[in-house]
Order: C-alpha cells, then sequence, then structure tokens
C-alpha cells in the first residue's frame, strides 16, 4: 500500500507526523468496531504512513522557502572556513496536536477538506476506497423449522390424540361391562329358587293364589300343591310354606329336606315342632340360616297326639 492510499483510507495528509497518524488510527480502529477487515485496512495504512515518515530525502517540495537577499547585498554561496557545515537546511514542525500544515509548494491535497467520518452504520456504499465501512450487518434471517420436524409433530400430536381416545373408549367398555355384571349378579341374587306355575286360573288377588311355587326335588321342576301325611301342602314364596291339616294335631313334627338341584338328592334336612288345628292353614317359614342349598320341600308331618 502506497503512502497516498495509506493517507486516503486514514483520512490525513501523507506528510503527517506519526503523532497525527497514530490518532487518527485510533480513532478509526475505533469507529470499526467489530469489522475485521476494516481494522486489518487502517493497521496496514498506519504502518505505510509510519514507515514512510520515518525518512524524508530533502527536495524543493518539502524545504522551506528562503527569501532572496536584497539586490545589491554580498553573497555567500560558501559558508566561512571553519563554519559548521549544514548538509540539509533546519526542519520546522508543528507543535504537538495541532493540524498539520500543508507546504507551500506543494498543492492542496484533495482530501484536506473532506468531512469526518459518520456514525457507524450509516457509510454510503460505493465509498472512495475499496474495503470502505459499509455499517453493520442485518442480522441473520432466523431458521425455520424443517419440513421434517414439522411432519413429525404433527404425527406425534396425531397419535397421541388416538391413544387418548382408545384410552377412554376402553374405560367406558369397562365401566359398561362392570354395571352389566353388577345388574345380572343382582338379578340373579333376587331370583327366587323355585320357578313359576300359572296353575289352573288367577282370582286376580296375589295373596289368594301365589305365582310360584317351590321345586321339589323328587318330583320335577313345577310343583303343585300337595299332601303329606294327611297335611295339604301350599308354597307361599320363598322358603314360606302353608300347612292346613285334616285333623288336629298337637306338636306335630314337620321335616323339610334340602337339596342342590329341583332334581337332586337330599343333602340336608331341618325340622320343628308345631300345633296344627284341622281345616285351619299354618304358615310355617323355614329360616334362611338352615341350610345352605337352595331347594327345600316338606318332607313329612308326624303328629304327636291327634
Amino acid at each position: 500500500m502506497s503512502p497516498d492510499e495509506a493517507a486516503e483510507l486514514l483520512g490525513v495528509s501523507p506528510s503527517a507526523t506519526r503523532d497525527d497518524v497514530e490518532r487518527t488510527y485510533q480513532t478509526r480502529l475505533a469507529e470499526a468496531g467489530g469489522d475485521t477487515q476494516r481494522r486489518d485496512a487502517l493497521t496496514a495504512a498506519r504502518g505505510a504512513l509510519v514507515a514512510a515518515s520515518t525518512w524524508q530525502p530533502p527536495s524543493a517540495q518539502n524545504a522551506p522557502t528562503q527569501p532572496y537577499p536584497p539586490q545589491g547585498a554580498p553573497t555567500s554561496p560558501y559558508p566561512a572556513q571553519g563554519a559548521p557545515s549544514q548538509p540539509y537546511p533546519p526542519q520546522s514542525y508543528p507543535p504537538h496536536g495541532a493540524p498539520p500544515q500543508p507546504y507551500a509548494s506543494q498543492p492542496q491535497p484533495p482530501f484536506a477538506g473532506r468531512p469526518p467520518y459518520g456514525a457507524p452504520g450509516h457509510a454510503a456504499t460505493g465509498g472512495p476506497y475499496a474495503g470502505a465501512y459499509q455499517g453493520y450487518p442485518p442480522p441473520p434471517p432466523r431458521n425455520r423449522m424443517s419440513t421434517g420436524a414439522i411432519v413429525g409433530i404433527t404425527v406425534g400430536g396425531i397419535v397421541g390424540g388416538l391413544a387418548i381416545l382408545l384410552v377412554a373408549v376402553l374405560v367406558m367398555v369397562s365401566i359398561g361391562a362392570g354395571a352389566s355384571r353388577i345388574a345380572q349378579a343382582g338379578s340373579t341374587a333376587s331370583a327366587s329358587p323355585y320357578e313359576s306355575d300359572p296353575g289352573g286360573g288367577s282370582s286376580g288377588d296375589p295373596s289368594d293364589e301365589p305365582t310360584q311355587e317351590p321345586s321339589d326335588p323328587g318330583f320335577g321342576d313345577a310343583v303343585d300343591d300337595y299332601d303329606v301325611d294327611g297335611v295339604h301342602v301350599h308354597y307361599v314364596d320363598g322358603w314360606t310354606f302353608e300347612l292346613t291339616p285334616g285333623q288336629t294335631c298337637a306338636g306335630a313334627t314337620v321335616m323339610a329336606t334340602f337339596a342342590d338341584t329341583p332334581d337332586g338328592e337330599t343333602l340336608d334336612s331341618w325340622s320343628t315342632t308345631v300345633d296344627l288345628e284341622a281345616g285351619v292353614p299354618y304358615e310355617l317359614t323355614i329360616p334362611d340360616d338352615a341350610s345352605d342349598y337352595d331347594y327345600v320341600g316338606i318332607e313329612s308331618v308326624q303328629c304327636g297326639q291327634a
């Protein structure tokens, strides 16, 4: 990089002092901020100007002008013998901190009246030199989600919704099955161990003619009224029977037998003593804890005293 190019880049005169070059370099470096390319260019320009200002040969351009002596005055083209030789004219420098002054014989540089650099980020494009500061770069564009990520999120949401729906359906089915089992168990528990027998007709009064009769393990599924040892047996409800004797019998022993099926064999028995009056119905209720089997019938009625 030539001194002229370096001076144009820093914005100083090519004959600026080293202090001016250093001061201007620090100012431009602060303005460059984090722009590495511009900082490198400023550093190279500073080095070129410092190297150029290290030694300057005498010339007519940088030598101060001397006025001609008045006409008729004696000239002394050579110094007196013994006087110290001055191979070069004395150099005059401006005071420290003063702006550089161009020499009288040197033409005004084209960049002397150039305004200072603008604020960072507002420099116009297409500057007068290559590598001019172009302002801060625009922020990088935001990364959008890839198509695969969008598809994955969508599929995951659909699968999650289907899983929740499946769990809800299974819970509803389980609740419905449980309710059905409970209802079925309740209907089974409330059913009578005996089967209905419509009989010969109905008078319209539920107390006169029951709709269910006991099962007799020895005589089939449905059993009508029957006689046992001269006593007429009529089923009322549950384990309740109505006994109507043909004759008065005090201290009669009534025996009931139990089975696990209507046609099954006798597996258990229970007996009690009651007083029967001829022609008067006697209601006999067998307690629930008399047996663990479901089917019961009156097996015998033994009259103690007639």
